[in-house]
């Protein structure tokens, strides 16, 4: 027998000669197939996804999970009843549907990219099925009044304009994260926009109501272009992810909001309130990044004349 050889043969069958045959990818164990699957996402995606396979691996070796190393697990050797059993276990913990899903569809996703590289010969993940969602979308959108609570308590400058900003752009906190002083520019009449990059690694740009835009210009001050625009105070560097997270949901206890409030929370009530005052649908789509814009309108959006953000209140 030829190994990783394949027989070709002319149209006739007559003249057969060999073709050498490769997997797609080189890969040693989990750990490379883990950064592999992993390679062109975000900084956050990777964080999360990771983490939720160190979950698995802590799982099937009886081990924490902070302390386990991916290559301690042969993905090879993981069988269908290893995944329904995880499933099972995350289930008795009380896990809410939506992490159960998460946890799962990142596996799913890894042994399924495991075979299309040829280095699982099947996917076991496939015969999982995953938690229905919970449509608690209505249980995450606050009332004006509730959002202008949040920012009358809230008495820092820098985390005042964070809470101002993600509720009047409708921004996800990764977008405002990656935010420096170039993406913040003047349009007109007085307004400003901002330029968001996000899912999908598509750009958009999004108006800024005016009083927001000079408070922003003000904080700012003399800051350099391409420096960050929201920064730690010890430290000066951007601020992370879960630091604005924090900033959110601290603002939502103090306005006395029932459960944790996150940045996603003022992104929901962005869409819902805009919609209440009239937002035209396809609008709000293209201002939260939804999906991509037909080639003629990206001409019509480079400076927009209209935007979801000026159909919620001022703040």
């Amino acid at each position: 027998m030829l190994s990783n050889q394949n027989i070709l043969t002319t149209v006739d069958g007559n003249n057969p000669f060999i073709a050498s045959t490769h997997p797609m990818a080189d890969v040693s164990g989990t750990s490379q197939l883990v950064a592999l699957w992993l390679h062109d996402k975000t900084p956050q995606s990777q964080k999360s996804y990771e983490a939720d396979i160190r979950y698995f691996v802590g799982f099937l070796l009886g081990q924490d999970r902070n302390q386990v190393r991916l290559n301690d697990l042969d993905l090879r050797t993981v069988t269908l009843n290893d995944v329904q059993a995880y499933s099972d276990y995350l289930e008795v913990k009380g896990l809410a549907s939506a992490t159960r899903r998460r946890k799962l569809a990142a596996l799913r996703s890894l042994l399924k990219f495991g075979q299309e590289v040829d280095f699982l010969r099947v996917n076991v993940g496939c015969k999982v099925k995953l938690p229905k969602r919970k449509n608690d979308l209505a249980q995450r959108i606050l009332s004006e009044i509730q959002i202008a609570t949040m920012i009358a308590l809230t008495t820092k400058v820098r985390d005042k304009l964070i809470i101002r900003l993600l509720y009047a752009t409708g921004a996800r906190v990764g977008e405002v994260e990656l935010l420096t002083w170039n993406d913040i520019r003047p349009n007109r009449d007085g307004r400003g926009q901002v330029s968001l990059f996000g899912k999908g690694e598509k750009t958009r740009t999004v108006l800024i109501p005016k009083q927001l835009y000079d408070d922003l210009v003000a904080f700012g001050g003399s800051c350099k272009p391409d420096s960050p625009v929201f920064v730690s105070r010890k430290f000066k560097q951007p601020l992370k992810h879960r630091q604005i997270e924090n900033i959110v949901s601290e603002a939502g206890q103090r306005a006395g909001i029932a459960g944790k409030v996150s940045p996603h929370w003022l992104r929901h009530s962005h869409a819902s309130h805009s919609l209440d005052r009239g937002c035209p649908p396809q609008l709000l789509q293209h201002s939260l990044g939804h999906q991509s814009l037909d080639t003629t309108s990206k001409y019509a959006h480079a400076r927009p004349n209209d935007s979801s953000s000026l159909y919620v209140m001022p703040v």
